[in-house]
């Protein structure tokens, strides 16, 4: 993957950033814009995928179609996949995160309000597990959860690196979260 240079807005410093493939990352990043920059600069190298602690869903869309939707008009694109294939992707990344069929199907009726925290990062991850990104994003994926939630979240990135153990991630949050299973991973404070 190639070296993302960042300007932290001084106009003194800039930021390399390498990041390997196969590799999880952490990025203390407190700036919006700087931030902002990053997953630009992230997102014209490489595919990316964004799990966003509010879920980054379509409020007047359903769980189902903001699941699908976005993988089906790029599936489209490049001419493999119908619904009904993605859909059975998408309930059977549920499963493996312990979700059973009726729980899927009730969840993919609702509108992304009416969902958890936790359930909105789910979906969202769902989503970006779809999509099949070369770098996927976990954007704040702790904050705000409970001990247990958080425990479930930390389940996300073992799901990926199972189905693309080659691909990269990165935990980007302001600030640390210090949780001993991020502590393993380099760490980068823009």
């Amino acid at each position: 993957m190639p070296t993302l240079v960042l300007d932290d807005g001084s106009g003194e410093r800039r930021v390399d950033l390498a990041l390997n493939c196969g590799q999880r990352y952490r990025a203390i990043v407190a700036k919006p814009a700087l931030k902002a920059q990053l997953l630009r600069k992230l997102g014209e190298s490489a595919p990316l995928a964004i799990v966003a602690a509010r879920g980054g869903l379509i409020g007047n869309l359903k769980v189902w179609e903001n699941l699908i939707l976005p993988s089906a008009y790029h599936e489209k694109e490049r001419g493999t996949a119908p619904l009904d294939q993605l859909e059975a992707r998408a309930e059977g990344l549920f499963r493996e995160l312990g979700v059973l069929r009726e729980r899927f199907a009730e969840l993919c009726a609702l509108l992304p309000d009416r969902l958890s925290e936790f359930e909105r990062r789910l979906t969202a991850f769902v989503r970006a597990m779809l999509a099949e990104p070369e770098i996927i994003v976990y954007d704040g994926l702790f904050d705000g959860l409970s001990r247990a939630d958080i425990d479930k979240a930390a389940r996300f990135d073992r799901l990926f690196r199972l189905h693309f153990p080659f691909r990269t991630a990165l935990f980007l949050d302001a600030e640390d979260p210090m949780l001993p299973a991020l502590r393993a991973y380099p760490m980068f404070h823009l």
